[in-house]
């Protein structure tokens, strides 16, 4: 049996950053940036089946040196039964085509350092196998902090599959260039900055983005000074669901958790690696085979602890994951689920510290109501009117005949009653009738299903009885906790997500549109520090703000002026006001569920930093 003496010495775990270099013959997760490959399967287009996908990622708050990287043959699911290793470019069981790589480089302070595979410059990556290392290479000294771009050739026949990893983060130096052989390709690399082949470069800073490969697991050798180095489970909340490209910082972070985990605050920044997916549940983490596996991941870890010398390539496991693992019945939520999972990580790597992050709550936005009419005079019930004001616009779907549905300005006229004008239908409308606010009011919104706050010891608060449950370290569920609830909560209604109407706004300092038909692009506001590219804002008639003018996302943003991701024609007068969303409305009835940058910068910069000792012994 393995005693604490072996193990410190095996896995040692210090207790935070030090002035001297704790081991230097370790290789340790360093980079930011890191993401499993993931998402929608990518196909070859003719012209540009040969590929060089670049992208940048930022080393720690040390030197390194000697580096290993990974390249995958698989990629994983995202949302619905995520996190399943089963995006490859044939079927399970019956392996697609390869990827051939035709060379892969590292440059370092504008020098180029080739890197190989097994001696060689190129390397086959076969589907549905757990991919492909690079031999260690040892350079000069790489300064803590530094930029290290990652130039991956690469091709298949046109019409074959690539597994997606990446969305090129252009703003950041990030390209991605196509040819019809790879040759033509390598002339990029005298012209670093050059733009990226348009028809690769498409959908930019939306969901619809490509993903390009590129290697997922990446580790390194340096003047490791014991600061603690995190392998994090995650799902959709962590891993960055509304944030894809133009979103990210300086160092390429994506997400609450990784701008959090690579802030300088506290005990400094903490290298990690992000091993989760999107819509990832612990029930099925590193178990599972064939159409169900999610143990490629897990077993490329230990190829790295192989290497390694028995070494982990991590100090501690930080757990966010339990946002998916949503049951009619707690204790399936929390011990078929979420306990499972970690007794699995516990077994795995006997010893490790787990670190947990309680998920964040999901309400709802959208309610269920009924309509009738008289002429052209619409009246809505609904269960409660709360958080709806006259003047306000809603949305209304569902009904039949169709003339009752679009975006209407209410009256509230009762507890349970409102009205607004349409053109005129038959009533009652039919239909699963709907209601939206797109999240203005904190007190429009309902508590989604097994989210209702407080915690009163029922199924129906599961949400916040695991939360109870990970503070309190029920049966070892972990070693130590960091909560999020008042980073993330409402300042009015506990359980809820902070309504537009409580989030910081600005205003129109010039006129939007001039006759409601030529369109435009951008929009001047007072203060555009407040947002970041890809946030959702609405804009709202001044100076109440509650009558909405129109919904966009922001594609760019230079001094006050913000540019959309699409356009406009609606007249906006100066004054408006600009709301930015806590969250879109996703799923049926929408509910906030994926925080926008507003709130992902709440969120990061609310956990305090001095949390961070609890990653260290």
């Amino acid at each position: 049996m393995i005693n604490a003496i072996s193990l410190a010495l095996v896995h040692p775990m210090p207790s935070g950053r030090g002035s001297s270099i704790v081991d230097a013959d370790r290789y340790l997760f360093f980079a930011t940036r890191n993401r499993m490959a993931s998402g929608s399967i990518a196909t070859a287009i003719s012209g540009a089946n040969y590929i060089c996908a670049k992208i940048v990622v930022t080393t720690p708050q040390y030197k390194t040196r000697t580096f290993r990287f990974h390249l995958p043959g698989f990629a994983g699911t995202e949302g619905g039964n995520s996190p399943q290793e089963t995006v490859v470019t044939g079927t399970i069981g019956a392996p697609g085509n390869s990827v051939i790589v035709d060379g892969f480089y590292m440059r370092v302070a504008g020098t180029f350092h080739q890197l190989q595979f097994s001696a060689s410059n190129t390397v086959t990556v076969a589907d549905q196998t757990n991919g492909a290392w690079t031999d260690a290479i040892t350079i000069p000294d790489v300064p803590a902090e530094s930029e290290i771009e990652l130039w991956l050739f690469y091709h298949t026949a046109v019409g074959e599959k690539v597994w997606p990893v990446y969305r090129i983060q252009k703003h950041r130096g990030e390209r991605v260039w196509g040819a019809s052989d790879n040759a033509s390709l390598l002339a990029f690399m005298s012209d670093p900055l050059a733009d990226s082949t348009a028809a690769l470069d498409t959908g930019y800073a939306t969901q619809t983005q490509p993903q390009y490969y590129g290697p997922d697991f990446m580790v390194a050798k340096g003047d490791w000074d014991g600061r603690p180095v995190a392998l994090v489970f995650c799902d959709s909340l962590g891993e960055a669901r509304q944030e894809f490209s133009a979103a990210a910082d300086a160092r390429g972070n994506l997400g609450w958790l990784r701008r959090y985990l690579d802030k300088a605050g506290g005990i400094g920044r903490i290298p990690h690696l992000m091993v989760g997916y999107p819509g990832a549940k612990s029930s099925l983490e590193y178990t599972g085979s064939g159409s169900t596996i999610a143990t490629r991941r897990r077993d490329i870890i230990r190829e790295i602890i192989a290497f390694n010398g028995g070494k982990w390539p991590m100090t501690v496991a930080a757990n966010q994951m339990g946002q998916n693992d949503v049951s009619t019945s707690y204790n399936t939520w929390f011990n078929t689920n979420y306990r499972s999972f970690v007794t699995r990580v516990r077994a795995e790597y006997s010893g490790i510290r787990i670190v947990a992050l309680p998920p964040l709550g999901r309400t709802d936005i959208q309610k269920t109501i009924t309509l009738t009419s008289v002429d052209t005079v619409a009246t809505g019930t609904i269960a409660s009117t709360s958080g709806l004001v006259s003047g306000q616009t809603v949305s209304i779907t569902g009904a039949t005949p169709a003339a009752y549905n679009g975006n209407v300005v209410i009256t509230v006229t009762g507890t349970t009653t409102f009205t607004y004008t349409f053109a005129g239908g038959t009533s009652p409308a039919t239909g699963t009738i709907r209601l939206g606010e797109l999240g203005l009011n904190v007190d429009f919104q309902a508590f989604s299903a097994n989210q209702t706050w407080p915690s009163d010891g029922t199924d129906a608060s599961g949400k916040w009885r695991l939360r109870d449950d990970i503070l309190a370290k029920t049966s070892s569920c972990c070693d130590a906790t960091i909560d999020t609830y008042a980073a993330w909560v409402s300042p009015s209604r506990g359980g809820c997500w902070p309504g537009m109407m409580e989030l910081p706004s600005t205003t129109l300092t010039v006129q939007a549109g001039t006759d409601g038909v030529a369109t435009y692009s951008s929009i001047d506001v007072a203060d555009a520090s407040i947002f970041r590219p890809e946030q959702t804002i609405s804009i709202y008639s001044g100076p109440d703000g509650i009558a909405r003018l129109s919904t966009q996302v922001i594609a760019s943003i230079a001094a006050n002026v913000i540019t959309y991701q699409s356009t406009s024609a609606v007249v906006m007068p100066v004054g408006s006001v600009v709301r930015p969303a806590a969250a879109i409305g996703e799923n049926t009835p929408a509910s906030m569920v994926h925080p926008q940058p507003i709130m992902i910068d709440r969120v990061a910069n609310g956990i305090s930093q001095s949390e961070k000792t609890k990653f260290a012994i």
